[in-house]
């Protein structure tokens, strides 16, 4: 721009300048400056920077989950990590991405949180896969900043947090801070943060999202962690699934499930992204996810995928009253069911197509273990309808 400057300082103080030579001149100068201001245009548009953080990493392998896989929880982080940034940057040309880490490194939390707030980020996005000491939970949970609102919520946060004593400062960097202190939390509680709603609202999307490709849905919490406290924009650390329940394991591990996780998440970025960026939301296609995933129990039971907007059916093998335990001699040994609350009742639930004949199937292995008034229940969006609606909504 100097240079330009330079010359036509020039061109105007020559008097000798021959008129049709200036003619020109002030064109070729004219197309310069359009071209100089559009690249301008174009890089002042890239402002909406997203920070992706996989959690762990290097020296800090995260949950090992069952021991049956080599990659543990900083793999499978890193991966899906990696490919949510690659279909932000190839779908939204004016956002940047910046990683905090992009192979098998250990930045510090503290450090996470400094790449977040030096980039003067738009959002803050920190992927880790979940583990609990008991076998069965499972599903996908995402946090928002604040006072944990359950002992299960608080244990998570103070695990992450302990990442701070792996660092070569064994955690002395951090001005007090004791992840193993439950006081220490109240205290991180009281920090103001002007970016809730937003982080809650990213938060919804993500669960939204999963719960499309059949994930469980174990909601939106609030839990502080020091990554999404200490960052000065709105942030969410989000769960993939229980490492430790070995049916979960399978599919983080797997191909098609650490692909569609990424995709969901992608999702969700785009519907935040549209919502409050002042870009223009331009993008090319975009992958779609892959067919129902399929998974056969021990027992023979068909559980596929719960796509969104589609009509599945599933079979009711139990009501009561009250919540029954996991381990109730009613579930005769099943060790996968779903509940749902239906006017005060507990409602139990197995098995899951958008086949009726499968449900069927499901149906006829149940009743021969003893579930014998096990009956064919239909779902859309995880809200229960009528059979006859179904029906009619799967034969369109």
């Amino acid at each position: 721009m100097r240079v330009l400057n330079s010359i036509v300082r020039k061109m105007l103080q020559s008097k000798r300048q021959n008129p049709i030579a200036k003619k020109i001149l002030f064109l070729a100068l004219g197309i310069v400056f359009l071209l100089v201001h559009t690249a301008y245009k174009k890089e002042a548009a890239k402002t909406f920077i997203v920070v992706l953080d996989a959690g762990h990493g290097g020296t800090d392998p995260g949950t090992m989950g069952t021991g049956r896989y080599k990659d543990s929880e900083k793999d499978i982080a890193l991966e899906v990590t990696l490919s949510v940034g690659q279909l932000i940057e190839e779908n939204f040309p004016n956002v940047k991405v910046v990683y905090t880490r992009k192979g098998d490194t250990f930045p510090t939390l503290k450090q996470r949180t400094q790449i977040a707030n030096n980039a003067n980020a738009d959002l803050f996005i920190s992927i880790h896969c979940n583990a609990n000491p008991n076998s069965e939970p499972s599903g996908s949970e995402t946090y928002v900043m604040g006072l944990a609102k359950s002992e299960e919520s608080l244990r998570i946060a103070m695990k992450e947090n302990a990442a701070i004593y792996l660092e070569n400062n064994k955690g002395s960097d951090y001005d007090g801070f004791d992840p193993n202190n439950p006081d220490t939390y109240i205290i991180l509680s009281l920090r103001e943060n002007t970016y809730l709603d937003k982080s809650i609202t990213l938060a919804k999307h993500v669960q939204d999202e999963f719960r499309a490709i059949g994930r469980k849905d174990r909601g939106v919490k609030q839990a502080p962690y020091y990554v999404i406290t200490f960052t000065n924009m709105p942030s969410i650390l989000i769960e993939l699934g229980f490492m430790s329940n070995r049916t979960e394991e399978d599919y983080l591990q797997s191909k098609e499930g650490k692909e569609n996780l990424s995709l969901s998440i992608y999702k969700a970025f785009k519907k935040y992204y549209s919502q409050h960026s002042n870009s223009e939301n331009q993008t090319t296609d975009e992958p779609q996810p892959q067919n129902q995933t399929m998974t056969v129990s021990a027992d023979g039971l068909i559980w596929k995928s719960e796509p969104k907007d589609q009509v599945v059916f599933k079979v009711q093998i139990l009501s009561s009253a009250v919540p029954l335990a996991k381990n109730s001699a009613e579930f005769r040994g099943l060790k996968r069911f779903e509940e749902y609350l239906s006017n005060g009742t507990h409602k139990y639930i197995v098995g899951c197509s958008t086949e009726l004949n499968e449900a069927k199937q499901n149906q006829k292995i149940l009743r021969e273990k003893g579930f014998t008034g096990a009956f064919i229940v239909a779902f859309e969006n995880g809200q229960r309808i009528t059979m006859e609606e179904a029906i009619k909504k799967t034969q369109k």
